[in-house]
């Protein structure tokens, strides 16, 4: 038995984005928005480009 990973984030505008385990490291990622819903699936080196460009914008100071 296997335990899948998944996180699934609800947005303040109603948005759900989920991502998963897929395919030997790899990552699916799920947006399902009002009116359609999108996915992609992302190789570990695809996903970690995704992460490091998130963690560069989550980096940045906020100003109030």
């Amino acid at each position: 038995m296997t335990n899948e990973i998944e996180t699934i984030v609800s947005t303040q505008e109603g948005a759900k984005i989920s991502v998963s385990e897929w395919d030997d490291g790899g990552a699916w990622l799920h947006l399902q928005v009002r009116g359609g819903s999108a996915y992609a699936t992302m190789t570990r080196a695809e996903a970690e480009q995704l992460l490091a460009g998130l963690q560069l914008i989550l980096a940045q100071e906020v100003t109030a």
